[in-house]
């Protein structure tokens, strides 16, 4: 229930700010809605919630996001990812518990250059994340918003196809627990997120988009947390 509760005003953002850009003229914008799914491989240590050393996971994993290329070349993005899946040990499979993750980013990058096929964006990002760790009856609800850095390098190859690369640096990081909350800075929070992709113009309404993200987060606190994942993603964007 709490999960549902979490998800529904989230999405409701996501939605809003598409219905807004569609009050403004498109003529010259472009605004695409995106829905992709893929593969989640990752590892979970988190001593605040188990003794374990490490947690192994896959999952599958879906969003939903919006984009808007204004008439300057300016970038504004937003994404709601969501995976649930069974942490699993080999040492204690009896401490094998229930794992979900809701994450929802914004992004506001301007184009700072653009020549020969290849534009370099450079903006700002905030990330929002809620981890959910469930042993029995008991939940652990772990709650993270970061704000960081982040370019994004795209090579339009033809009309057709297109490359990109985006990397975000978190620069500050507010974390809350059940039993704690806390504030760190690049000193004790080393984590960085990257993705890369290919896009496919499908038609005048249509992307296909195909990508593989790289997220790793560590935390210098008493009870040591990390954690890393891969993704690899299939998507479709429809453009307005």
């Amino acid at each position: 229930m709490t999960k549902k509760l979490l998800l529904t005003p989230l999405l409701l953002v996501l939605f809003q700010a598409a219905s807004f850009a569609q009050t403004e003229p498109s003529t010259d914008t472009n605004d695409k809605l995106e829905f992709s799914t893929g593969y989640t491989f990752g590892s979970l240590k988190n001593l605040e919630f188990s003794p374990v050393s490490r947690y192994d996971y896959n999952a599958f994993t879906y969003k939903l996001g919006y984009e808007r290329t204004s008439k300057n070349h300016n970038l504004f993005n937003i994404r709601l990812a969501y995976l649930t899946t069974t942490l699993k040990s080999d040492r204690i499979p009896a401490l094998n518990s229930d794992y979900s993750k809701i994450g929802l980013s914004f992004s506001y990058l301007k184009r700072i250059y653009n020549k020969n096929k290849l534009s370099i964006h450079l903006g700002l990002q905030s990330n929002t994340n809620i981890s959910f760790s469930d042993e029995g009856v008991n939940s652990f609800p772990i709650f993270n918003q970061s704000f960081g850095i982040a370019s994004q390098f795209t090579y339009q190859i033809n009309e057709k196809h297109a490359l990109y690369s985006k990397l975000t640096i978190p620069m500050l990081l507010f974390r809350l627990t059940d039993s704690s909350s806390d504030t760190f800075t690049l000193k004790r929070n080393q984590s960085i997120f990257w993705e890369f992709g290919y896009n496919y113009s499908l038609s005048n309404d249509f992307d296909l988009k195909a990508s593989y993200q790289f997220n790793y987060d560590r935390l210098q606190i008493p009870n040591a947390f990390r954690e890393v994942q891969y993704q690899f993603n299939l998507g479709v964007q429809y453009k307005f």
